[in-house]
């Protein structure tokens, strides 16, 4: 086990007051994943959406980030295919304290959330009736940062789709 082990715990109202002070940064991207986590959004996904939202902590305790898979009903395949129900990643943050560390890429927190979800997303699939042949999600074109992160984990863009201001779907194989 190393010093920058993440263990994940699934998110609860109790667990905001160890939210104070987090904080994904200043940018337009850092602000709407700090408000997602801090204010109602997740509570909300949880509650109406079955949506599954895991607090990552170090071994001190400290929240170094947060992810979520759940289920969208999107057209498949986009953008004019039939309504189904899809896996989908609506968010993820990493507090800035955090953001690029440790700088051992095996153990970078980034990478152990990432890892974490996508096996979460393949549970759930497995779990269903009609498995997904992807999991799901957004990005800001203009954040490069997510981008690589996302296709270091094979998530490929989707050729000129998008849904809603500047963001384009990303896509990973899960079977």
């Amino acid at each position: 086990m190393s010093e920058f082990q993440l263990y994940a715990d699934e998110f609860c109202e109790a667990d905001q007051v160890d939210l104070v002070g987090f904080s994904c940064g200043d940018t337009k991207h850092g602000r709407y994943c700090t408000e997602w986590i801090l204010g109602p959004d997740a509570m909300e996904s949880i509650a109406n959406y079955g949506t599954k939202v895991w607090i990552f902590r170090n071994a001190t305790g400290q929240v170094v980030g947060y992810g979520s898979v759940g289920t969208v009903r999107w057209r498949w395949p986009l953008p004019d295919g039939g309504y189904a129900s899809l896996l989908y990643i609506p968010m993820l943050g990493i507090d800035q304290r955090f953001q690029g560390q440790p700088p051992d890429a095996q153990w970078r927190y980034s990478r152990q959330i990432m890892n974490h979800l996508i096996s979460e997303a393949h549970q759930l699939n497995c779990e269903r009736k009609k498995p997904a042949e992807y999991l799901l999600l957004l990005v800001d074109e203009t954040n490069e940062a997510a981008v690589k992160l996302y296709a270091r984990f094979d998530f490929e863009l989707i050729p000129v789709v998008t849904r809603g201001p500047g963001l384009r779907v990303m896509k990973h194989r899960l079977r």
